[in-house]
């Protein structure tokens, strides 16, 4: 897997060196100006709705209320803004678990996970007349797994199956197919017995005629997707900066449930997607949360996770790679601010359940 993942950095860094001589900040390109502070550079994905809390925060002007001169720099994907982050060309990451965890126990360009973008979000689907058998993970045995093996759902399920003694490299035929249409097709054409798809594919997998027969949460209820990734090195140098960054998002974590209907609006807008496809994203019934919180239990339990199915060597050094700090100054600022806000508190008890 490391080997992978370096010969993986090799290929991005060339293609990085362009994208940043093209990317400005801002939305776009540009620069918001701010108060006071060092810029801090941060990976921007406008269209992607994992990164949702860091594009609220920008689009409704919450990094310069805070305090924090923010310049976006417009990248395509979690595998290169990994890249950007170890080379020091960007100060945070807002996407990414896995690859993360791996280039925390890589080592390379110090990387630590200061807080969280969205957690959950995986749907087991497969056809009518199959529903009632595949809801018990005990009936999988001997069943044809439709998966992406790059979605942090597929290794939940894997660990459950192990937990209840199914191997599911052994006892389970899993076939990687890396994208929710070529899953649900493959589920609907009878070629696999059940499949793995994340939120944003639901409305397809009912199209196909299939059902949605566990919500992958119902397994372990918040499990980690995206966190919020930075470097050692900006913590030492830039650790106000990040401060005032993590306030943001907090605050974009309060307006996404307190404002579905301009957020939705403003996802529509930037991605181009249907209205009903952004609302079943954000706010449907198996999307995921967009939640601010670190959650070091749940990361360093996904870490025992990928061990086990071997995309990991080892989880030595990664708890000491979670910072839980930043967030909670962050959160507890936020807190003095807007002391009556029930969402805010709601952060303080998760806080407390998964970092404390």
């Amino acid at each position: 897997m490391k080997k992978g993942f370096r010969y993986l950095k090799s290929i991005l860094v060339t293609i990085l060196a362009a994208t940043l001589l093209l990317s400005g900040c801002g939305k776009g390109g540009e620069e918001k100006a701010s108060a006071q502070g060092e810029v801090l550079n941060v990976a921007y994905f406008p269209t992607s709705f994992k990164s949702s809390l860091s594009t609220i925060a920008y689009v409704k002007g919450f990094f310069e209320e805070e305090g924090v001169n923010v310049n976006l720099v417009n990248l395509q994907s979690s595998a290169d803004s990994l890249v950007a982050l170890q080379e020091g060309k960007i100060d945070v990451n807002p996407l990414g678990i896995t690859n993360t965890i791996q280039a925390i126990e890589d080592g390379e360009g110090g990387v630590v996970i200061i807080g969280g973008s969205a957690q959950a979000g995986g749907i087991i689907i497969t056809t009518p007349e199959n529903a009632d058998k595949f809801k018990d993970l005990n009936n999988w045995k001997g069943a044809t797994w439709a998966t992406g093996r790059s979605y942090t759902g597929d290794f939940v399920v894997r660990h459950y199956l192990s937990e209840i003694g199914i191997d599911s490299n052994v006892d389970v035929s899993s076939v990687d197919l890396g994208d929710n249409l070529s899953i649900i097709q493959s589920v609907s054409k009878g070629e696999a017995d059940v499949g793995y798809i994340t939120a944003d594919g639901a409305r397809t997998a009912l199209d196909y005629g299939l059902e949605l027969i566990t919500d992958v949460d119902d397994i372990e209820h918040a499990y980690p997707c995206c966190r919020i990734s930075s470097t050692q090195n900006a913590v030492d140098t830039k650790g106000d900066q990040l401060v005032a960054y993590l306030r943001a998002v907090i605050r974009a974590y309060d307006f996404i449930l307190a404002n579905p209907d301009e957020t939705i609006k403003i996802f529509t807008d930037l991605t181009s997607q249907d209205e009903d496809y952004v609302r079943d994203v954000l706010y449907g019934d198996f999307a995921s949360a967009y939640v601010p919180d670190p959650a070091r239990q749940k990361v360093l339990n996904f870490s025992q996770y990928l061990l086990e199915a071997q995309a990991l060597s080892s989880t030595d050094g990664i708890k000491e790679a979670i910072n839980v700090d930043l967030y909670k100054k962050a959160l507890d600022q936020i807190l003095t601010k807007y002391p009556d806000n029930e969402n805010y508190k709601t952060l303080l008890e998760i806080y407390n359940e998964f970092d404390s």
